[in-house]
């Protein structure tokens, strides 16, 4: 299991991201589904096969229960960075493997709906795998009628528009915004939206953009927001990289320049050294050159 889809699991665990997840990408943005409302189920199931029992793992797994604790609904995200052809087959046996369960439920009589979303976060190309069971099959056509199909519930979310990137309202937002605004090559700046879970957006992003920099301010991040009562939110984060991004930028080049000067004072070159503190561009020049 790969770090990014470890940590991409872990912030869409908490319920208040999950529930939103749901709510934005199924119900339109309404609050259908309450965090409260969540609890999770057991990611994985088994199954047979040549002889062998072998595991099948969701990425994340919830029931959706009412007020008397009874099951309405069984929710699962999966996440792909990548098409892939047989998601549709892999699908099928989650759920599968879902309602199958319900058989051995002994408290629950009423039986309730399994729904999958699958989260595409690819940003250089669209989905361009088969989205239902029966495209992915080669049947015959007398056989066709029978043959029952399964849909993905696939979503595209570097795709999504701006009026559904605003629905989002739990860190998740974060997390499409920068995805949509690496796909149209614009600077992401973040949002004034504070932040819930600051350690797991700070290592998403981190794995995300390769910056360990996200990695680096986090514990200032997090003492800034135990001293704020406003939190801390993702224009601030951005912001603050900047800062120290800048700082480091000229403690390196203010290095480069003192060892561009020791070099020149040993092969008595002082008057050099002289000239340099007192024309940019010809310091430019000896940089150029006694660097190359």
């Amino acid at each position: 299991m790969g770090e990014k889809d470890t940590i991409q699991k872990t912030l869409e665990s908490y319920n208040d991201v999950f529930a939103d997840i749901v709510n934005v990408l199924l119900f339109n943005g309404e609050r259908v589904i309450t965090e409260d409302s969540l609890t999770d189920a057991q990611p994985f199931s088994m199954y047979k096969m040549d002889g062998d029992v072998r595991n099948q793992d969701r990425d994340v797994a919830k029931y959706w229960q009412n007020n008397e604790c009874i099951r309405i609904g069984f929710y699962g995200i999966e996440n792909q960075s990548v098409p892939d052809k047989d998601m549709a087959l892999r699908l099928f046996g989650y759920d599968g493997a879902a309602y199958r369960a319900q058989l051995s439920e002994k408290k629950q009589t009423e039986r309730y709906p399994v729904v999958s979303l699958v989260l595409y976060f690819g940003t250089e190309q669209r989905w361009s795998a088969k989205r239902n069971l029966k495209d992915r099959l080669k049947i015959n056509e007398k056989l066709s009628p029978f043959v029952n199909d399964y849909k993905l519930n696939l979503f595209e979310l570097a795709w999504l528009t701006d009026e559904q990137i605003a629905m989002f309202k739990s860190d998740f937002h974060e997390v499409v915004e920068y995805l949509r605004a690496k796909r149209l090559h614009i600077r992401y700046e973040g949002s004034q939206n504070q932040l819930d879970h600051i350690e797991e957006i700070l290592e998403l992003f981190r794995v995300m953009t390769g910056d360990n920099s996200f990695h680096d301010i986090q514990e200032e991040i997090l003492t800034e927001a135990k001293k704020t009562t406003g939190g801390v939110n993702m224009c601030e984060v951005i912001q603050a990289i900047k800062t120290e991004g800048r700082a480091e930028g000229r403690k390196e080049a203010m290095d480069k320049i003192l060892s561009l000067f020791a070099k020149l004072y040993a092969l008595g070159k002082g008057d050099e050294v002289q000239k340099a503190t007192n024309d940019r561009e010809y310091l430019k020049k000896l940089m150029d050159e006694y660097q190359k």
